[in-house]
């Protein structure tokens, strides 16, 4: 679900280094050596020299300046590639796991617009498992089951899809934005160690509104392309939770209720399906080569799975098929949450301490 994690990722792995010059001196470093007084220039006396007054014409020097500058070759900033060297996060694989119950990088929004998938498929699965208890038991529906816990939590969920998905615009305007430090003594050619650290919240590379090229070169990113497309999904869907506040509609009007709460339900899933697909082929080095050992191709597999589990939802419920797509529902929220912990896991690799925190 988080599409802007993705785009992150891949600037990672096409980064280069721009070297910065070392400062000078500092004021006080005992190296430099104290100027003396006296001029470094043979003394001469008052015959010897040679005073020279010329004419400047100067129209002609503007015209030889323009000329020098123009045949002036600056030399070209050097760019190391990263191919030879070992982008890292700080910490072990075999912690990460461990940092995502201890370490909350809640300055990384990548990290926060997880953390908002990760609740709202909760809530989903919440809300299919309450759904299936008049199946399993007629029983176990309480009186409040259809008209509170069932269309507040479809909302929830819906409202905290939504919410991460225009968080994760923002995210996408700061994915290149990261800071690459080199440690060790190696150079870059040598394959140096590259440390990777994300633009947080408020810091000076941070941007809410970035400029019309920075924007315009991120929408032309297929991961920007489908967080786009998961937004409007995802507000699709919430028209569907909203119409299905009891009261708002007649609940005898079958077709007017096929409009507004089923058939979105279908349309948004199936814009999810498109999305995460876009982002598993993203994902991959060769398009039709699955790439089964990466996370983030992992989280957009479970992600489609759950897609696909709300698009047919939608179509079970317009045929009526009320068991049939409760099941369904509860498969799909399942997915999106496997989906979501997978991408909270990938994620961690960047936070091996507690300093975005």
């Amino acid at each position: 679900m988080n599409a802007s994690a993705n785009l992150r990722k891949s600037y990672i792995r096409t980064s280069v280094l721009i070297p910065i010059p070392p400062a000078g001196p500092k004021l006080d470093d005992s190296t430099i050596k104290r100027r003396t007084l006296r001029p470094q220039v043979p003394e001469v006396d008052n015959e010897q020299r040679q005073w020279i007054v010329q004419t400047l014409d100067y129209l002609e020097y503007q015209t030889r300046c323009a000329v020098e500058r123009e045949n002036t070759v600056y030399p070209p900033t050097k760019e190391y590639s990263l191919e030879n060297s070992t982008v890292e996060v700080q910490g072990s694989r075999s912690t990460q796991a461990s940092r995502m119950l201890t370490i909350y990088p809640f300055k990384d929004m990548n990290w926060v617009v997880t953390m908002i998938f990760v609740v709202g498929s909760i809530v989903f699965v919440i809300n299919a498992a309450l759904g299936l208890l008049p199946f399993i038991d007629q029983a176990l529906a309480f009186p409040t089951l259809a008209t509170v816990a069932l269309p507040s939590t479809i909302l929830i969920g819906a409202s905290m899809f939504l919410t991460g998905g225009m968080l994760g615009v923002f995210a996408a305007f700061n994915a290149d934005r990261g800071i690459l430090e080199k440690t060790g003594d190696k150079s870059v050619e040598g394959g140096a160690t590259v440390i990777y650290r994300p633009a947080l919240i408020g810091s000076p590379a941070w941007v809410w509104i970035p400029g019309a090229a920075d924007a315009a070169a991120v929408f032309r990113t297929l991961p920007f392309q489908a967080g786009l497309m998961q937004l409007l999904g995802g507000s699709i869907l919430s028209i569907s939770a909203v119409a299905g506040i009891p009261g708002l509609l007649d609940p005898n009007d079958l077709a007017l209720t096929q409009t507004l709460v089923f058939l979105p339900q279908v349309i948004g899933g199936s814009m999810f399906f498109v999305a995460n697909f876009a982002l598993l082929i993203f994902a991959q080095d060769v398009w039709y080569k699955p790439k089964f050992g990466s996370g983030e191709w992992q989280g957009a597999l479970w992600n489609a799975f759950g897609s696909t589990g709300f698009a047919l939802t939608g179509v079970l419920l317009l045929q009526g098929d009320f068991l049939g797509a409760s099941v369904m529902s509860f498969a799909g929220s399942f997915s999106f949450l496997v989906g979501s912990i997978i991408q909270w896991y990938v994620l961690m690799e960047f936070h091996a301490t507690p300093w975005a925190s």
